[in-house]
């Protein structure tokens, strides 16, 4: 029975999972290697916070995308909707992401259900540490010491864990108002209600952090601080078959790159919001980017990636509500600051080092880092070890590994591998975007075809 082993069980990793169990006809072993207890959730949808939503409404978060309220129908059904809280004044639905994570899984045995006995799952409590050639096939190493065959492999790791963005002493580490990860069921369970409190990181954990605290009833003040000082923008409609990037010039530079995104918002119909035009050139970005040389592709990141952010991740309507309540209320402020050091005593003291300013030194009762997550290529020990042994090389941005538009592996000597691929966020280097649930879905429903057939020939 040919086999595959997908390297990481969170959403990427369960995606694949389902098109593989759906698209297949024949025989296939699938082993997903994942430490977690519970397939398809991660670190964004393993959050068990009510006021943790998805920050795209259900009718764009389906499994598959030709049908497109499939987890709309899934939450009805399941008697997740109606709510009130959860539906917006267009009537989209932006629910909690542990009821996102509850679909997949769902929607993961629901694929295997049918797919009959031909197909068959292993779920592997282990972390992938390394990938080696065997004959024809390939070899993982897994952390507990096993090794597990397989025709195929796809690495499915999703982010990389977040990394401390400054020096922080030993002090600061072991301070119960340390909160190195957000994502904790217990991360804020310190933090009393009157806490002065700093977050590092103004995107969308930021949101979900002040959404949390709102929760439990915090009322102190809130310093928010990034490099930039950007927040996420909130979501506006969704209108179909809105496309003012049609028939477009291939960009060569950056700016001819900017240059196009901003005739498209010059094409903007009064009932048509930026947010339309940002989300038409997404779904054009991959070719677009593809045609950028590195060297246009890295001035891309350093200069402009920030901005595309705030404007690409955008926040779900109630947590941006939320947020804009406590700014005008003068609960939360947030500054263009980076922190620089973390120390404390009684309390925590941070080095804060604001532009024209300098560095100044504030305490706070708490600080928590939404800094979202370290670079793969650093911090990841299975990725590394692809590249060290020349299985793979990274992206021309260096955010992760080079693959093809079939998702794969292009090793040192540049050549692909249809038997080694990768897919999500550590490929978001090679197609310009590839962090978002419904461009990863579209992704892997278009490349789980060849993967099967490379697969056929094992």
């Amino acid at each position: 029975m040919p086999s595959l082993a997908i390297l990481g069980g969170g959403f990427t990793g369960a995606a694949l999972a389902i098109h593989a169990a759906s698209a297949a006809r024949a025989p296939l072993a699938i082993d997903i290697v994942e430490p977690a207890e519970r397939l398809g959730r991660g670190a964004a949808y393993g959050t068990v916070d009510p006021v943790h939503r998805i920050n795209v409404p259900s009718h764009r978060m389906s499994l598959f995308a030709d049908v497109p309220d499939h987890f709309t129908r899934w939450l009805f059904a399941r008697g997740v909707l109606p709510d009130p809280a959860s539906t917006d004044g267009r009537g989209d639905h932006y629910v909690s992401r542990a009821a996102f994570g509850a679909y997949v899984a769902d929607s993961l045995d629901g694929a295997l259900a049918q797919a009959g006995p031909e197909v068959v799952l292993r779920h592997r409590r282990a972390r992938a540490v390394s990938v080696s050639r065997d004959g024809r096939g390939w070899r993982v190493a897994l952390d507990g010491g096993e090794r597990l065959a397989a025709d195929a492999v796809a690495l499915c790791t999703g982010h990389a864990a977040p990394a401390l963005p400054c020096p922080v002493s030993a002090a600061a580490r072991a301070h119960p108002g340390f909160v190195a990860d957000p994502w904790r069921p217990d991360a804020l369970v310190a933090v009393h209600r009157d806490a002065a409190v700093l977050v590092v990181g103004t995107g969308l954990t930021m949101l979900d952090v002040i959404a949390s605290l709102d929760r439990i009833g915090h009322r102190g003040a809130v310093l928010a601080v990034s490099r930039h000082g950007l927040l996420a923008r909130p979501q506006g409609a969704f209108p179909d078959g809105f496309d003012p990037f049609a028939g477009a010039p291939v960009p060569r530079t950056a700016l001819d790159l900017l240059a196009l995104l901003r005739r498209g918002l010059r094409q903007l119909d009064p009932d048509v919001g930026w947010q339309e035009v940002v989300d038409a050139f997404r779904f054009r970005l991959p070719p677009l980017w593809s045609a950028l040389p590195p060297r246009e592709q890295r001035r891309v990141q350093r200069r402009l990636l920030p901005f595309w952010e705030v404007h690409r991740f955008r926040a779900a309507p109630q947590p941006f509500a939320l947020a804009t309540a406590w700014r005008d209320g003068g609960r939360l402020t947030v500054l263009r600051a980076a922190l620089v050091g973390l120390d404390a005593d009684t309390a925590l003291d941070a080095a804060l080092d604001r532009p024209g300013t300098g560095v100044e030194r504030r305490s706070f009762d708490a600080v928590v880092l939404c800094t979202g997550p370290a670079n793969a290529l650093r911090s990841d020990p299975l990725v590394r070890d692809v590249v060290d042994r020349g299985l793979a090389q990274p992206d021309g941005v260096g955010l992760g590994l080079a693959v093809d538009g079939e998702s794969q592996l292009v090793d040192a000597h540049g050549r692909a591998e249809a038997r080694l691929r990768a897919f999500g966020p550590l490929t978001r280097g090679s197609f310009g975007e590839m962090t978002g649930q419904p461009d990863i879905v579209r992704h892997v429903a278009r490349t789980v075809p060849g993967l099967l057939e490379a697969l056929a020939d094992a």
